[in-house]
């Protein structure tokens, strides 16, 4: 069987991650590893001695290089992964997909221009059984027209102040964690076209930005989705993402639906299995191979790291906001 030769930059812990499940694979191959900082660079080349270890985009160079996967921080996506498509390799990059307007801007017109390379942004949640039977359920009308929705990303990470410091100075809570929410509802909704947003800072002081956003986002459809990003909360994640849905014919609420003409909510089966990297693994190699369109192309995830990055302007300015086309 044809295995698709990677290459990844970034081996922060994610990155690292996504090198293990490379490595594993029965349709990839971890061929080289790319990072600035000498000390991860080696470990990373110790742990997987079959991948060639670089400290610049020299990697690129490489012409048995299939597929680039970029795992730096937020807001250093943009160069890798412009520059891996300018070399004629496929791409994966990590979600949000960028930090900042203009980035995603550069990366949507720089994956236009590269129309034979596959481009995948990873927004994990999609590959969750839960969340893609959700899907399924909308697309088939079982759940009518979607009228409201809403998600949350609650998640206690003051941890991370002693992990990597950029999560601190530069992530967006409603941009690195409200991403995988947002997405999900675009996903069963369609597109935004404006945002409204109110935030504050009195948890998790050591972020830079505000850790308390809450997001209501307007669809081309009609719907309303509301969705809040907290950083600095005390107690576990609650269930689903406190995920729900209401439409003209059901509602899914966490893992419960109710059809229309019954009494009560019967509960979905919810296999909740955190944020894996294989099955994007897998079906990044099976569209490269077999010439497939991504689950979530360049400009897919480009349009839901933009939504939530003018919520964050939103919060800042108290503006509504209006989304313009990225390309």
């Amino acid at each position: 069987m044809k295995k698709v030769r990677v290459g990844v930059i970034g081996l922060g812990h994610n990155g690292t991650g996504w090198c293990r499940d490379y490595d594993k694979s029965d349709s990839a191959e971890l061929v080289a590893v790319c990072d600035c900082d000498e000390q991860r660079l080696v470990a990373a080349t110790e742990q997987f001695p079959s991948a060639d270890g670089y400290s610049d985009y020299r990697i690129l160079e490489r012409d048995d290089i299939d597929a680039i996967s970029v795992h730096t921080p937020d807001h250093l996506h943009a160069e890798p992964f412009i520059k891996a498509l300018e070399a004629g390799k496929h791409v994966f990059v990590e979600k949000p997909m960028a930090n900042s307007i203009e980035d995603l801007k550069l990366m949507a017109q720089a994956a236009g221009a590269a129309p034979g390379r596959k481009t995948m942004v990873g927004q994990v949640l999609r590959f969750n059984p839960h969340f893609a039977m959700v899907e399924k359920l909308v697309s088939d009308g079982h759940v009518g027209e979607i009228f409201y929705m809403e998600a949350d990303y609650i998640h206690d990470l003051r941890g991370q102040q002693y992990m990597e410091q950029w999560k601190v100075d530069q992530e967006i809570p409603i941009v690195g964690g409200g991403v995988h929410q947002l997405d999900l509802l675009r996903w069963y909704a369609g597109d935004v076209v404006s945002v409204k947003a109110e935030q504050n800072h009195i948890a998790y002081k050591e972020m830079q930005t505000p850790t308390t956003q809450v997001a209501l986002f307007s669809f081309e459809s009609g719907a309303i989705a509301k969705v809040t990003a907290l950083y600095g909360c005390i107690g576990a994640r609650p269930p689903v993402c406190n995920m729900s849905i209401y439409g003209t014919k059901g509602t899914i609420r966490r893992n419960e639906i109710a059809l229309d003409g019954m009494e009560e909510f019967l509960e979905m089966p919810y296999d909740y299995k955190g944020h894996p990297y294989s099955p994007q693994v897998a079906h990044l190699a099976d569209c490269i191979i077999n010439d497939r369109e991504p689950l979530v192309p360049a400009l897919e995830g480009a349009k839901s790291a933009q939504a939530c990055l003018l919520a964050y302007e939103a919060a800042t300015t108290g503006e509504t906001i209006q989304v313009e086309p990225l390309v």
